[in-house]
């Protein structure tokens, strides 16, 4: 049995950084030396993980952690001392401090304080709990932007009356520059995604309905789906992608440099001089491109049609005359304008919402051409079903 006068030095495990530890008589002594900072902490957090006290807890025996020769504290190592601390003591070891400073001795109680602040318990929710939150928080979500898009409408039209009213604020200018990029400039990667897609529809079909004997019926099957959907939806997933994200890339940069917060204090609408060109441009810019993309669907059919089956032109066009009419080319074009004023709108609101940041730019340029050809192919298919409920 140790007596009181009895010293006894007690080896750490290996080489430990920044303290010592000495059992004096009944005093089991951490003593802490160097520097406590943050630099420090994961090896010392390393070394009192292995630290034990290899006395029995009784009152006999304390515990003591002398800091009297510490250089450098701050609060990672306050921390690291009280854990110690506590951990002795839950243990049966009385402990207490020796040598503190003022400063270090305000640096413990406040890091004493904010250990004793019992955290929360979080209860583990149920998978089942989990996803009906998830699910409520999508639906929230749509549901919110559902009601913005809206309102963000009704603005445009009550700028679009104002401008109505009073004729001479309309800006041709912009609504004939934004017209050349969207429209004409669209031109060429229009003409070329829709003759490939016309080409390997016809391809597609004419392989498949060999097997009936009916391959002539690929080229009424063409002439259906390029003048009713394929056109149509093509032309706006590509317009989307191209235009939609430069409105949301133009607006968001003017938002970032707070150009519009500008406008707004020189008394231009920015709705009026930004949104409406742009969006009236498309509207006008989108049906013409949905023709040029049906024109491209059938002669990409064509081509195949005289790869395959050795049709002129003169006998396909003959044959397009038969398949297709009017209705099919009305019921096309019909929807162009409203894929135009989605894209516009969804465009130009991502925009304006963009914040102060690169990485909110490039959020809201992504949101807007997702949302965009989400609510577009939306709208087609409730227009395919409304136009072929009431026959045409």
């Amino acid at each position: 049995m140790l007596k009181r006068t009895e010293y006894l030095v007690l080896p750490t495990r290996g080489s430990e950084p920044g303290f010592r530890i000495k059992l004096e008589g009944t005093v089991f002594r951490l003593i802490a030396t160097g520097s406590w900072t943050i630099r420090e902490a994961a090896a010392l957090d390393g070394a009192l993980k292995k630290l034990r006290v290899p006395i029995p807890p009784s009152r006999e025996f304390t515990g003591e952690i002398d800091i009297s020769a510490i250089e450098e504290l701050d609060t990672a190592g306050a921390w690291l001392l009280q854990r110690t601390s506590d951990a002795w003591k839950h243990s049966g070891l009385g402990t207490n401090y020796r040598g503190a400073t003022e400063d270090f001795e305000i640096l413990l109680e406040a890091v004493s304080r904010g250990s004793d602040v019992e955290l929360p318990k979080q209860e583990k929710e149920s998978a089942v709990t989990a996803l009906a939150s998830a699910i409520q928080t999508t639906f929230g979500a749509i549901w919110h932007e559902i009601i913005a898009l809206i309102g963000f409408l009704g603005a445009l039209v009550a700028c679009l009356g104002r401008t109505i009213m009073h004729p001479w604020q309309f800006r041709p200018v912009s609504f004939v520059h934004h017209l050349d990029k969207t429209g004409l400039r669209a031109v060429p990667i229009i003409t070329l995604i829709c003759v490939l897609i016309g080409a390997v529809i016809m391809q597609q079909g004419l392989v498949q309905l060999k097997r009936f004997g009916a391959e002539l019926l690929a080229v009424n099957m063409v002439a259906i789906l390029a003048l009713r959907e394929v056109g149509v939806l093509l032309t706006a997933i590509m317009v989307a992608g191209r235009s939609g994200s430069a409105f949301t890339a133009e607006i968001g940069s003017m938002k970032m440099r707070e150009e519009i917060d500008a406008m707004r204090i020189l008394g231009i609408d920015p709705m009026q001089t930004l949104v409406l060109p742009r969006v009236l441009a498309l509207m006008v810019g989108l049906p013409l491109l949905t023709f040029v993309g049906d024109m491209m669907c059938l002669a990409g059919g064509a081509i195949m049609a005289k790869i395959y089956l050795g049709i002129d032109i003169d006998v396909y066009v003959e044959r397009l005359r038969d398949a297709v009419s009017l209705n099919h080319f009305a019921a096309g074009m019909l929807k162009a304008p409203f894929a135009a004023l989605i894209i516009g709108i969804v465009g130009c609101r991502e925009g304006l919402a963009v914040e102060g940041s690169a990485e909110s730019l490039g959020t809201h340029v992504t949101s807007a051409v997702v949302k965009a050809i989400f609510i577009v192919i939306i709208m087609d298919a409730c227009f395919a079903m409304f136009l072929s409920a009431i026959g045409v």
